[in-house]
């Protein structure tokens, strides 16, 4: 049996711990987790798109299927 390799373990950030910051900096990091929350919820919303576009296909398939039986059981009478 294959050995899986050990993941490396990354350090939480304790909340109680206090962390020096300039206020740029604090800036910036919620720039970028701004940036960050947008990209997410494009994706997301593309997704959806994605998905319902799938599930439409789906219902156009079950369809054409559906029409094909019925072909055939006509076909075969």
């Amino acid at each position: 049996m294959p050995v899986k390799p050990q993941r490396r373990r990354i350090p939480r950030i304790h909340k109680s711990r206090r962390v020096d910051v300039r206020r740029d900096e604090f800036n910036e990091m919620v720039d970028l987790l701004n940036d960050r929350a947008d990209l997410l919820n494009r994706v997301i919303e593309e997704q959806k798109i994605q998905f319902l576009r799938i599930a439409q296909l789906q219902v156009e398939l079950d369809r054409l299927k559906q029409q094909r039986r019925a072909a055939r059981r006509k076909s075969r009478v």
